[in-house]
């Protein structure tokens, strides 16, 4: 019992010992400053952010307090020891401490965290707060290369402010960040690790790049095949285009947004002080790749067009207070600042893409926004590294029903794009299948082939054509898929077997990761032939006897040179062709009546080509005339007289078949008196108006008597043979004669039968 007052006593002493002391400082590392020359060759010291910060007891490594830097380096721990102590502050490249924020870590590739340490602060009165002053960790090498492991770590912390602050917003990642240092061979990311060589510890752009890859594992998908790749290649794998160019994108935009300063990708030898460059660009310039950077299969390309989409007038860039493009720091989409927008569509569209390229970034935007999307602003925007996904002039022409009609020539067409989209505007769209058509004529020689835009011998696209040819039928004849330069499709050297329309037709069966694209066509003559064309037939004489015969004569021209035509006769109407060639002789039937007989010649060359058919005219006649019969006119019966007496019908000259000089004459008619022709197939003979009706009244014509009381009417015949034997009956009644008896006045006139023969 006696004991326990000493304890407590002893406890409360032990306890008034204890004593909470802060520790205040700043850490900085030891930065290598470059531009796009390369190293400039200052050192200057910057400050360590959000890194983990560890009081000690330097002589058993307990841990007095712990914490993180803020912004500038500087931190501020309370801590909690008993009497005089010797301290040092740790330093680790890891951000677990620093709350919510996405931890990153800096290790060696065996996993060991780089740390720096502060002096150590031997017999510190814990009673009192603790300065520790500025510590700068200094380079480390390896192989003479040299880095900063807190160097390293700040590249990921900006990479993650970005993305967990200001415009984007988005959580950390449940994954630990892990850069490697020093890597052996070149940089790479796997998962959320980036490996960086030895040789590119201190390259910014480098780290920003693979630290891109790992974003892009960590939060959308990446289908980057992987292997070698290098810039001004344009004509990588589309799925590597885009994942090393959405890498390099990122890290300049981390550079304009965070770092604040332009964005360039410089990767420097790590081992010299000055200069040392192995490779850069400007993003905002696309220099020194301006001239060559084109496409979705180049990954600068790729690069430069994406941060077209997220830099404005504000960047700090190469044109500062200016854009190269019309999306300024002021644009929305659909409420969304174009940070924002494009991180929707990262983490949405292009996430779920299976083949995912630069199509689906442009394809996802606008499934996302719509019409909302800015389109023309992306169109344009996209054009300056020749990226067209837009219809090409010719759609729509993708179905066999609306083909592009052409005439063959040896000049290439270009501006085409397999991209086709029926929205308007046109987005987003769909894999295309461009249509053309061609008049060709059989024994020609034809080429149809693609090529890259412009003949460019480095792809500066990602099509990859293929081709087919189908005849006039509309049935595939042939195909080819990489027949020309890479993955161009060429039909060569094809002969054409039948005179028509053809149709040719540009596709992709790559629809993985090449279904958009530009190309170059051209359908030219290896050789062509042309169709005969005749230029007069003629038949010599053009009026013949049925027994009796006509020559007939072709003149027809090639304008091959040399070729040597050949003529098919073709009797349409009957009879027959004698001889052959280019005079034959119309051997004609025999014919009943006069008949007109046609013939057809068609001129063909050696290789089949044939002309348009052309036809002339034969007359025949019976060798006997028209009709068996003899034709006649006789008249018959008595007139009715007028005022002058009776009029006389007269026919003038006989109707034969044919002929155009018979012609039926009235004389001695009251003048200017109305008069009927009355014209019957048979002989009626009826009392009429005090006379006689001859004729049947099958036809009246009403007429007009002349000042001199005359009817001429001419009757011009044919040589119809089924008129042969036709007998009529004519007679003129005069109308209203004051002399005439009867009810009606008419003076009549006598009737004539004609008979039409020959």
């Amino acid at each position: 019992m006696t004991r326990l007052p000493t304890l407590l006593a002893l406890l409360l002493l032990c306890a008034s010992a204890a004593a909470n002391f802060t520790v205040t400082g700043r850490f900085e590392y030891e930065d290598k400053a470059w531009t796009y020359n390369g190293w400039s060759g200052s050192d200057p010291s910057r400050p360590v952010r959000r890194a983990d910060v560890y009081v000690l007891n330097a002589a058993n490594d307990a841990v007095l307090g712990s914490g993180s830097t803020d912004q500038d380096g500087d931190f501020s721990i309370v801590c909690a020891s008993v009497g005089v102590v010797d301290v040092v502050v740790r330093l680790d490249a890891d951000t677990d401490l620093d709350g919510s924020f996405q931890r990153i870590r800096v290790t060696t590739e065996s996993n060991v965290e780089y740390s720096a340490f502060s002096p150590v602060f031997a017999a510190h009165d814990t009673s009192t707060d603790l300065d520790a002053g500025t510590t700068t960790a200094l380079k480390i090498t390896s192989g003479g290369a040299e880095a900063n492991a807190f160097n390293l770590l700040d590249m990921g912390v900006s990479m993650w402010e970005y993305v967990t602050q200001g415009d984007i917003v988005e959580s950390a990642s449940g994954q630990t960040v892990r850069l490697y240092w020093p890597g052996s061979g070149g940089s790479f990311a796997s998962g959320a690790g980036a490996h960086i060589s030895s040789d590119d510890g201190y390259d910014d752009a480098v780290i920003l790049h693979e630290l891109g890859h790992v974003l892009q594992n960590l939060y959308s998908d990446s289908d980057n095949p992987g292997g070698t790749h290098f810039f001004g290649d344009s004509d990588q794998d589309p799925r590597l285009s885009f994942g090393e160019g959405y890498a390099t994108f990122v890290g300049g935009v981390i550079q304009i947004e965070e770092i604040v300063r332009q964005a360039l990708y410089v990767d420097a030898n790590g081992s010299a002080q000055n200069g040392g460059v192995q490779l850069r660009l400007r993003l905002e310039t696309v220099e020194p790749y301006a001239n060559d950077a084109k496409g979705t299969a180049d990954e600068v390309a790729v690069a430069c067009t994406l941060f077209d989409l997220i830099d404005s007038e504000l960047s700090t860039d190469q044109s500062t207070g200016v854009d190269d493009d019309t999306i300024d720091s002021t644009a929305t989409i659909a409420g969304k600042n174009r940070h924002q927008a494009f991180w929707d569509v990262f983490r949405g569209p292009i996430a779920s893409a299976p083949n995912l390229t630069l199509n689906d970034a442009w394809d996802g935007w606008f499934e996302l926004y719509g019409s909302g999307g800015l389109h023309a602003d992306l169109v344009d925007l996209y054009h300056d590294r020749q990226v067209e996904f837009v219809n090409d002039t010719s759609e729509p022409n993708d179905t066999i029903a609306t083909p592009l009609p052409i005439v063959p020539a040896d000049a290439w067409v270009g501006g085409m794009t397999l991209y086709a989209s029926d929205a308007v505007p046109p987005v987003p769209g769909s894999g295309d299948r461009d249509w053309f058509s061609a008049p060709l004529v059989v024994g020609s020689v034809i080429d149809f082939e693609t090529r890259y835009p412009g003949g460019a011998s480095d792809a500066d696209t990602q099509a990859d054509t293929y081709l087919d040819v189908f005849d006039p039928s509309d049935t595939k004849v042939v195909e080819d898929d990489d027949g020309g330069t890479g993955r161009n499709g060429a039909i060569t050297g094809f002969a054409i077997d039948q005179t028509g329309t053809w149709k040719f037709r540009v596709r992709t069966l790559n629809t993985t990761s090449r279904r958009y694209g530009k190309y170059d066509y051209r359908i030219r003559y290896a050789f062509q032939n042309f169709a005969p064309v005749v230029a007069s037939v003629t038949a010599t004489p053009s009026s013949i006897a049925d027994d009796e015969t006509t020559t007939l004569d072709v003149m027809a021209s090639d304008a091959n040179v040399g070729q040597v035509l050949s003529y098919a006769w073709t009797p349409l109407d009957g009879g027959s062709i004698l001889g052959g060639g280019a005079s034959v002789t119309f051997d004609p039937p025999l014919v009943g009546g006069g008949t007109t007989f046609h013939v057809q010649v068609v001129a063909t060359d050696p290789l089949g080509a044939t002309s348009a058919p052309v036809q002339v005219a034969i007359d025949v006649d019976p060798a006997g005339g028209v009709c068996l019969n003899g034709a006649s006119a006789t008249p018959g019966g008595v007139g009715k007289p007028g005022l002058l007496g009776v009029p006389l019908l007269t026919p003038v000259n006989l109707p034969v078949l044919p002929s155009g000089d018979f012609a039926l004459h009235m004389t001695g008619a009251l003048p200017s008196a109305p008069t009927y022709i009355v014209l019957g197939l048979g002989l009626l003979a009826a009392p009429f108006d005090a006379g006689t009706l001859y004729p049947t009244p099958d036809v009246i014509v009403p007429v007009t008597t002349t000042p001199s009381g005359e009817v001429f009417l001419p009757l011009p015949l044919g040589a119809d043979p089924g008129a042969c034997g036709l007998s009529l009956y004519w007679q003129f009644m005069v109308l209203g004669d004051p002399g005439a008896a009867g009810a009606k006045k008419t003076a009549q006139t006598r009737y004539v039968q004609t008979i039409l023969g020959s």
